[in-house]
């Protein structure tokens, strides 16, 4: 027994010690295997390997800051949003899961995306899967999805089953997004993949984007990866935020006036901008393109960009040459005859014979012969001293904006290669010369400024979580272009402009207008006039409001082509004068200030007002609030009729409600009428505007079934007696 026992014994311990050779030596191996993949021939390249698919370092990138309008609102923000991707080679995802569900996630991705078929979608699967190893990062669709739709793919077969069972993969990335759609578009600007940087997007591009930062992870399994702590970690630093000077309302208006404009003109292109007197600030600026029937888009700055000879518009800056260092006077006389003169070299024309014309009068009836006598009188035997005040008043100078593409002035002076015996007559009338449409309307902006040229300005602070980092003013160019008695001079012929001259579209009896109009002719290759005879013209309409006290100067310019036999608008009041009147008009009645209360606007009177025939209840209240006599009136539910109006007013007379009769109701509003008379069930129409002044059916009348009765309304009866009174008197 004992001898039994002692040999289970010895062979449970032969086994025990096998076991532990065993073990022993696979240890033995298994570190001889990592001491060789360590220290091996290929170890440094194995670690390294190792090192690079176990953890990565990986960009996080900053939030874009956002472009705002001057009051705050949101012009342009970065909305995240993601791609949705597929690792086929997670650990969890095996085929049985994979090909019992592909059928249905096929289903579900071409009714959610709609851009591929279900047998598109399940062949595409099907061959990444088939594939696995090498598919571990593949694109589902091209289509990326916001936040709220992330909640829905989540939800889809094998997707719901997680990143390491399902294989969804969602990739953030951010998209730049303009609330106002394509308003502004081309001042807010862009940065595109290229690099190219166009408007307040890309001048402010560094600021904007921020400080991209990083962070190491490591992955866990499959495509799964999570943030591992690590000293050389670096948190992203959010972009700043710009505020622009640009005005939301204004800004929409002006784009729908131009739009309007081009559309039912027919114009090419053409550009509005809205700049605030004292600031230089630019409240709105629009530039579109029609680029074929009903499709107008915004995709050049012709406000910065275009330089064109202004025309007209020029003559401002000629006018104020005369006067400040010319010494003429606005008195001084000039014949322009019928409307054509050859002044030197030059064949001058109007587009009137306007006689003989004071200076103030040239500028008025914007007189190109009168010019190209009045610069030829005092310098044509010394053109550079007129090309050195124009320089002197700024305007060849660089503006120095704040967003790029500005086109700076070419303004020609004897001795350069384009100079000859034409260039000073044409330069008089605003030829041979080249400017933009914002320098010329902050010429005009400093005559509005009394005298001051400021630069103009896009963006007037950054911020940071609401917190002014940095605040920008507006740049002076000139201290001041003229004398105060010039400019007043100037400011007044610009008044006479609008009241008596091209001007008088925007001539108005709530606040006044001081402006100038421009028609230039366009040369393209060279040429004024194209090989079948047609014209490029640019029309423009420039000045400031209010005329006493200017806060704000416009100028709208718009190009368009006059073909052989067309007679479309070209001019610069009738082409460019409703825009400018738009914007005008919506800027007046944003500014209440402005405005004249109706009280000191109406003619005051103490007669009372008349009440309108209608309810008992109704006209007592009406006659207590304004005192009128109302004895007349029984209370309750009782309607009144007019009978008769003599001198003491309106003489009123109960109606019957109980009858089947047709109602009277002349003498009533229109509101009270139509109830009155759709009680009784007839069918009203009606015309004109008032009181009711006659009815079709008269009253009395049996009611008949689907009758329809027709009100003209008109003044009201006393107002018709008054009137009867005066054309009898």
């Amino acid at each position: 027994m004992e001898k039994g026992k002692t040999d289970i014994k010895k062979g449970i311990l032969h086994r025990v010690q096998v076991l532990y050779i065993l073990f022993f030596s696979i240890g033995l191996l298994i570190t001889g295997k990592i001491i060789y993949l360590q220290y091996g021939p290929k170890g440094e390249i194995l670690r390294s390997k190792g090192a690079t698919i176990t953890y990565e370092r990986v960009a996080i990138e900053a939030d874009r800051g956002d472009i705002l309008a001057c009051d705050g609102r949101i012009l342009a923000t970065s909305v995240p949003e993601y791609e949705v991707r597929m690792d086929f080679a997670a650990n969890g995802l095996v085929d049985s899961v994979f090909l019992h569900d592909v059928d249905s996630l096929a289903w579900y991705l071409a009714d959610f995306f709609k851009d591929k078929s279900k047998s598109d979608y399940k062949i595409k699967l099907l061959n990444a899967f088939k594939n696995k190893k090498k598919n571990r990062y593949v694109l589902i669709s091209p289509r990326r999805i916001n936040h709220l739709e992330i909640k829905t793919i989540r939800q889809f077969p094998i997707f719901r089953l997680g990143q390491n069972k399902g294989g969804l993969i969602l990739k953030q990335t951010n998209r730049r997004l303009l609330p106002h759609g394509s308003m502004a578009k081309r001042t807010i600007g862009m940065v595109n993949l290229t690099g190219t940087k166009v408007g307040i997007e890309g001048a402010f591009d560094t600021i904007l984007k921020g400080i991209d930062g990083n962070e190491l992870r490591q992955r866990i399994s499959g495509s799964f990866w999570i943030p591992v702590p690590d000293e050389m970690n670096v948190d992203p630093v959010d972009g700043i935020d710009v505020v622009t000077t640009l005005d939301v309302d204004i800004q929409d208006v002006a784009e729908r006036a131009l739009r309007e404009q081009l559309e039912n003109m027919q114009a090419d292109w053409g550009t509005a901008i809205l700049m605030e007197v004292s600031t230089g600030e630019i409240r709105a600026m629009t530039n579109l393109t029609r680029k074929g029937e009903g499709q107008i888009v915004e995709d050049y700055n012709y406000a910065i960009g275009m330089n064109m000879e202004p025309g007209s518009t020029q003559k401002l800056a000629s006018l104020i040459t005369l006067l400040d260092d010319a010494g003429a006077s606005m008195d001084e006389k000039f014949d322009t005859g019928n409307g054509r003169a050859v002044i030197g070299k030059t064949v001058v024309s109007d587009t009137h014979g306007y006689g003989e014309l004071t200076l103030k009068g040239v500028f008025e009836k914007s007189s190109n012969i009168g010019f190209a006598k009045a610069v030829n009188k005092y310098y044509k035997d010394k053109p550079e001293k007129f090309v050195e005040h124009l320089y002197k008043m700024g305007l060849n100078q660089h503006m120095g904006l704040q967003i790029a593409g500005e086109q700076d002035p070419v303004i020609r002076k004897p001795g350069d290669r384009w100079w000859d015996g034409t260039t000073l007559t044409n330069m008089a009338y605003g030829y041979a010369l080249l400017v933009t449409p914002l320098k010329t309307l902050t010429f005009y902006n400093a005559v509005a400024n009394n005298g001051k040229m400021v630069c103009p300005l896009f963006v007037k602070e950054l911020r940071q979580y609401g917190q002014t980092l940095r605040s920008f003013r507006s740049r002076v160019m000139v201290s001041s272009i003229a004398s105060e008695e010039t400019l007043k001079q100037v400011r007044e012929a610009m008044r006479g402009v609008v009241e008596e001259g091209t001007g008088r579209l925007l001539k108005n009896p709530y606040y006044k207008v001081g402006g100038k109009t421009g028609t230039a002719q366009i040369a393209v290759n060279g040429r004024y006039t194209d090989r079948n005879g047609g014209r490029h013209y640019l029309a423009t309409i420039v000045g400031y409001f209010p005329e006493d006290n200017p806060k704000y100067s416009c100028l709208v310019a718009i190009k368009t082509y006059n073909a052989p036999g067309h007679r479309r608008f070209y001019y610069g009041a009738s082409l460019s004068g409703p825009v400018f009147r738009a914007i005008a008009d919506r800027v007046y009645a944003k500014n209440t200030s402005w405005q004249i209360p109706l009280s000191e606007r109406m003619e005051k009177t103490e007669e009372k007002p008349e009440l309108k025939a209608g309810q008992a209840d109704e006209m007592r209240e009406i006659a207590y609030r304004f005192d009128l006599h109302n004895n007349t009136f029984r209370g309750g539910d009782k309607w009144y009729d007019i009978q008769a109006v003599d001198s003491t007013g309106i003489i009123y007379s109960e109606y019957d409600q109980s009858s089947n009769e047709v109602p009277p109701v002349i003498g009533m509003g229109l509101k009270e009428a139509i109830y009155l008379l759709e009680s009784k069930g007839l069918t009203v129409a009606f015309s004109g505007r008032g009181w009711v002044e006659s009815q079709s059916i008269p009253a009395g009348t049996k009611i008949g079934r689907g009758m329809t009765i027709v009100l003209r309304l008109g003044c009201s009866p006393i107002d018709r007696n008054r009137s009867l009174r005066r054309h009898t008197d």
